[in-house]
């Protein structure tokens, strides 16, 4: 055959496929589409054209697929086009892993990630005696691989699903971009991130040190939360002497929103802890009562204290009941609700912005404290419980504010 027969017969077929699609797209507008055009109704539309979809792929497309997993990666792809990456829709499987990230107790390596100015999936910190403490992780590296496979911001939860997804015991192999620059492949084991999110002690003079690595609630089998632990320990540091109180929520990335106001609780008179606000104006109200602990505080933060360790620090702020050491702090002002479906699923969506009780949303702005005190060079990038004690310069500060207090 020539070549001018070849460039005809082309010709043909394609004349041919065009007219039988065309004919198909006039018959499935006039028959699915074309009376909502006319209405206007597009949730209607959007409804009925998701169900042509499915129903042309189910007779039409050449390939076996699995529906379920299909119509899941279209829910995820739905919400993910929202591009703001704390409203996420989760599969069975993923919800239920989500949940575990608030309670005390769960198989991982202990990390909490978010996502950077960069659309990069950034630590925000490592919980301390963990896998991925004990591997060097820091506040600031980057996640760019788990298991040889790349990872983005937008692909956030994949990426820690990824990372929690074996038994205890297990290892998983992640690549780690270092604030230095270095690319370093680390395999962490996993193991059960059980520990205590309250450690205390003594520094001497009746000042107490706290430390509060975030705010959880129990688990089903727990038998702790953040504020039970909170209240536990305070009694305890009363009880050896304790008169004045300094609270470390460096690299505390936050947590359950009712378990840090227990804690404000304890220490706020009465009044108003924080209050959220939604987009049509509605307004509620988190307050404390009029019991409270009145000893001096000090609460030290930096930049990867975020969330509920916000809400904590304005409002101890706010009130004047503590004096604010360190830098100045995250800034995620807003919340989120979590919405469970029949199936197990369940959607994250931010609803809501939250307040100090002076009325600042704090969001993308931060907490600038009392005494602005930057660490020495040599552990501008470390993790803040592995600063020396006599090297601590947001410490010993802390420790002088809360002596004149």
């Amino acid at each position: 055959m020539d070549d001018k027969n070849k460039i005809v017969r082309a010709v043909i077929i394609t004349a041919a496929v065009t007219a039988v699609a065309t004919g198909f797209i006039t018959s499935f507008v006039k028959d699915n589409i074309s009376p909502y055009l006319v209405s206007g109704d597009a949730d209607k539309m959007f409804a009925r054209k998701t169900q042509s979809i499915e129903r042309i792929l189910r007779t039409h497309y050449l390939y076996d697929y699995d529906e379920t997993e299909l119509r899941e990666n279209a829910l995820r792809s739905y919400v993910d086009a929202l591009d703001e990456p704390y409203t996420h829709y989760y599969s069975p499987s993923e919800f239920s892993s989500y949940l575990t990230n608030t309670q005390d107790g769960y198989v991982g390596i202990g990390v909490v990630a978010g996502v950077d100015d960069n659309d990069r999936i950034v630590v925000i910190a490592p919980f301390e005696d963990t896998p991925a403490f004990e591997a060097g992780i820091e506040p600031g590296d980057i996640i760019t691989a788990v298991e040889g496979k790349e990872y983005d911001g937008s692909m956030l939860t994949e990426a820690v699903d990824a990372i929690k997804d074996g038994k205890e015991g297990t290892s998983v192999n992640i690549t780690i971009l270092k604030t230095s620059g270095e690319t370093v492949d680390l395999s962490i084991e996993r193991r059960d991130i059980s520990a205590d999110s309250v450690k205390t002690e003594m520094l001497g003079d009746g000042v107490a040190y706290m430390r509060i690595t975030g705010f959880n609630m129990s688990s089903e089998n727990g038998e702790h939360s953040t504020s039970s632990e909170f209240e536990r320990q305070l009694s305890s540091l009363k009880e050896q002497g304790a008169d004045k109180l300094i609270i470390d929520l460096r690299d505390n990335p936050g947590g359950v929103l009712s378990e840090v106001c227990k804690i404000a609780d304890a220490l706020l008179p009465e009044g108003t802890i924080t209050y959220t606000e939604t987009k049509d104006g509605k307004k509620k109200y988190f307050s404390s009562d009029a019991e409270f602990t009145d000893m001096p505080l000090a609460v030290i933060v930096n930049g990867n204290s975020a969330s509920a360790s916000e809400v904590l620090t304005g409002a101890l702020k706010d009130y004047g009941r503590a004096v604010t050491v360190g830098t100045k702090t995250y800034g995620k002002g807003i919340v989120q609700d979590v919405i469970p479906f029949f199936d197990g699923s369940g959607l994250s969506v931010t609803s809501a912005k939250y307040y100090t009780p002076n009325g600042v949303c704090i969001h993308d702005i931060g907490i600038e404290p009392d005494i602005i005190c930057e660490p020495s060079e040599e552990y501008k990038d470390a993790y803040a419980t592995t600063i020396p004690r006599e090297d601590d310069l947001q410490l010993q500060k802390a420790i002088e504010a809360v002596k004149e207090k």
